[in-house]
């Protein structure tokens, strides 16, 4: 998880809670701080570092009984909260290679500041991972709401889309072509073959698309499930997804796939062509399409 100075400091602690009433808890909790916090920010971070581990991972450790604490929040002495800060604003992709080297375990599952983990987000993807072992990379259905629910209870009343991805390997190997087949926001990944790929590497906008579309140049298997492991805020989504500036990373990522030979030429083409009209579209527009086409609806 990365967090920046503008990010809510109640979505945020909403955020963390959700990590904290998993049905499996983590073995330890990695936090990076892209640059200087606010007061704010710093004050929630501080109040769940109190309720964790500072060094001992829960699978090397006796006392594992978790308890609430009287604020409501959950204690868990068992899970490690390790905070790791750079001095300046990095940029997402920057900081998450900075946590992906002091995460000590294996599987490494991904969530943004502002969204909400379901409850058995991570029971569900690590019994998946049991049964399928040759799985690099899954994640699931997201369930997209606006407003400022901070819980997943009340998030779940203002659920205004699904967003799917596909879970065949016949499905993804379609889909990669033309979006992005993972939901990064709620991916759990192996760190040894995310490390084998070269990790997360500028490209604006789309950094983890592009560690997917490599991953699966370099034969990582991608999967996804049909079940909703994370509630995503997407107040302002459509906006950031536009413009002339936009549009130019999307020519740059399309020229990497083609470049990645994960395209033909023929491939690269209408695709990037479309994307980059979309782009040009008024808000309002994009919006419509983004919602109608490409979501699912309650």
């Amino acid at each position: 998880m990365s967090v920046y100075q503008k990010e809510n400091p109640e979505y945020f602690r909403a955020a963390l809670s959700s990590i904290f009433y998993q049905t499996v808890l983590p073995t330890e909790i990695v936090l990076v701080c892209d640059g200087p916090l606010t007061a704010a920010l710093d004050a929630v971070i501080l109040e769940y570092e109190d309720s964790c581990s500072k060094d001992t991972p829960r699978s090397t450790r006796t006392d594992m009984n978790d308890r609430v604490m009287p604020d409501g929040k959950r204690d868990m002495p068992g899970t490690v909260f390790r905070v790791v800060r750079l001095t300046e604003n990095q940029g997402l992709g920057k900081a998450l290679n900075e946590g992906l080297r002091h995460c000590t375990c294996e599987w490494i599952a991904r969530m943004d500041t502002d969204d909400l983990a379901a409850p058995d987000r991570c029971e569900k993807q690590l019994k998946y991972l049991e049964r399928h072992p040759d799985v690099d990379v899954l994640s699931g259905t997201i369930a997209e709401f606006q407003g400022d629910a901070l819980d997943v209870q009340a998030a779940e009343k203002v659920v205004t889309s699904y967003k799917t991805v596909p879970q065949t390997p016949e499905e993804i190997f379609r889909y990669i072509k033309q979006r992005n087949p993972i939901n990064h926001p709620c991916v759990m990944f192996k760190k040894s073959s995310v490390e084998l790929s070269g990790g997360y590497q500028p490209c604006p906008y789309f950094e983890d698309y592009d560690l997917w579309v490599r991953m699966y140049r370099d034969q990582a298997v991608l999967a996804n499930l049909s079940d909703t492991l994370l509630y995503m805020r997407v107040n302002g989504m459509h906006q950031r997804r536009g413009g002339i500036q936009y549009a130019k990373y999307i020519v740059e990522f399309r020229m990497k796939m083609y470049r990645y030979q994960v395209i033909t030429f023929g491939e690269f083409l209408p695709m990037t062509v479309a994307r980059v009209l979309v782009s040009l579209m008024p808000n309002g527009v994009r919006k419509y399409l983004y919602d109608k086409k490409l979501r699912k609806h309650k």
